[in-house]
C-alpha cells in the first residue's frame, strides 16, 4: 500500500479534511451576532449619554459662584 501525505503548509499535518477553525466559522453562529449587537448597543448608549453622565430626571450639580469659592 502506498500512503500519500498531503501537506497544506506548516502546522497542518494531522488536521481532518474539511476542518475549519472556530474563529473562522464564528461569524455564522447566532450567539456571536447577538453579542456584537449588544456591544454595539452599549457603545451607542455610552456615546449618546455623554460618557454615562446623563441620568433621567437629574440636573447637573450646581457649582458655587466664584466669589464664594475664593472666600470673599
Amino acid at each position: 500500500m502506498n500512503k500519500q501525505n498531503h501537506q497544506h503548509g506548516p502546522g497542518h499535518g494531522n488536521v481532518p479534511h474539511g476542518y475549519v477553525p472556530y474563529w473562522k466559522r464564528a461569524h455564522t453562529d447566532w450567539r456571536f451576532w447577538v453579542g456584537i449587537m449588544l456591544m454595539f448597543l452599549a457603545m451607542m448608549v455610552y456615546v449618546m449619554t455623554g460618557d454615562l453622565a446623563w441620568r433621567p430626571g437629574s440636573q447637573p450639580p450646581r457649582l458655587p459662584p466664584i466669589s464664594d469659592a475664593l472666600g470673599k
